[in-house]
This record gives C-alpha cells, structure tokens and sequence, in this order.
C-alpha cells in the first residue's frame, strides 16, 4: 500500500472521532467524575444528556470538552471516544487520543473491545455548473450507466461499504446546505470500524490501521485538481 502522510492547508474535514465501545461496566454510571478531575484542565466543560424517548440515560454519552467546543471525550457505560473539529494531522490526533484512552483505561480496567470506529467529516463546497453537481472536479468516480442517462445530476448520493482485510470502511457522499446555510456542499464521510475478538491492549495498531486505510482511500478517491485547492495552489 503506497503510504501518503501529506497535511493540506486547506483540507475539508471538519470533524474526526475515534471511539470503542466495549461490555457495559456499571462502574463509570458513578465514577465518571474521576475520568473528570483528571482531564478537566483542558475538558472542562460538562454536557449532560438530554433524556430520549427509547434510549436508556445510562447509554446515552456525557461529553467532557473544551471550552472552545473544538475538542471533547465522550462517554457512557459501553462507550468512550475522542473527538475533534479541528484536525492538525494524525500524529497529533494519536498522541492525544492515546492519552485519554490510557487514562479511562487505568480508571476502569476494560480489556475487551466491541467494536472500534474511527470517522471522518469532510466538507466540500461547490457552485454548480450548468445546474448540475461538478462531481468530477472533486471524484476520481466514474459511474457506468446507460447512454440515455445524461451524466449530469442535479442531486446524488453515494454509499459504499468496502471489505478490507481487518475491518470495512463506509463512504458516504452526498451533496447537502452548510450549516450556516450560505452554500451548497458535498458532505464526504468516512468511518472505517473494526469488530470482533479486540482488546484494549490492541488500541495502538487499531488507530493505526484505520487510519491508514481511510488516508488511502481519500488520496485515491479525490482528484489531483481538488488536492491543488487543499495545498493552498489554486483558489
């Protein structure tokens, strides 16, 4: 596998989010506070969940984050993860999830795993060209379909889950309205997963393997005139 580590100045990704889950352990429902006091000088602010019809309270995360909002743990009784909205390259994002987990992990003594998932967020503005979506300035996707269907689409979404050895990977493409509401967007997201026989020892070579998959398929997925826009060349 070609091995790609290049940080773009203006990359698309907007979230990312490393998470396990695990056997519930009733044991965080009352000592979440000691995950608390010992990440609260940068997670310090807390964020109760609101009760949902159907969901149990106990699954449903605390988030402990940053007073900026750009960074928090989530966690319940089966679950815990890291997220971030704004991404400084992987090594930093390893460092500092590793960090965390090796903290909830001495806390609570979880040794077996679930499932592990690790999701990325892009988002991608566009303007359409002559009303249709200009997939092909952004995708190296070419769909074969039959000569009375115009390859011009207005609206498209895209999903595709792919087998890799070790786990599978969901992509997830589809064109929706920014947030803000000022412009249409390509919302690109990945989360590969990982499941079965896994234990928290394991959690190193996980991060690692998922993001080397997911890094590959979004080298190979966007095109070389877009990746021009994300190293700052081109406006």
């Amino acid at each position: 596998m070609k091995k790609k580590n290049e940080i773009y100045k203006n990359a698309p990704l907007v979230e990312t989010v490393f998470e396990i889950t695990f056997p519930g352990e009733p044991a965080i429902e009352c000592n979440r506070d000691k995950l608390y006091a010992k990440i609260r000088n940068l997670y310090s602010k807390v964020l109760v969940p609101q009760a949902q019809q159907g969901v149990s309270i106990a699954l449903s995360p605390y988030r402990f984050e940053r007073e900026d909002g750009m960074a928090g743990v989530m966690l319940s009784i089966n679950k815990i993860a890291f997220y971030c909205k704004k991404y400084e390259g992987f090594n930093l994002f390893f460092k500092e999830t590793m960090r965390l987990f090796s903290i909830f992990g001495d806390l609570f003594k979880i040794k077996k795993i679930k499932r592990t998932g690790l999701r990325y967020i892009n988002i991608l503005p566009f303007v359409k060209e002559n009303g249709a979506i200009p997939f092909k300035n952004y995708f190296n996707i070419d769909l074969k379909l039959p000569k009375s269907i115009p390859p011009k689409f207005e609206n498209l979404s895209i999903i595709f889950v792919s087998k890799i050895e070790g786990g599978n990977i969901t992509t997830r493409i589809e064109p929706a309205i920014s947030p803000d509401r000022t412009k249409e967007v390509i919302i690109l997201d990945f989360d590969y997963a990982k499941a079965g026989n896994l234990n928290f020892q394991g959690l190193q070579e996980y991060l690692n393997e998922s993001h080397k998959h997911t890094k590959y398929l979004f080298e190979e997925l966007i095109t070389e005139d877009y990746k021009k826009v994300m190293r700052g060349e081109v406006i």
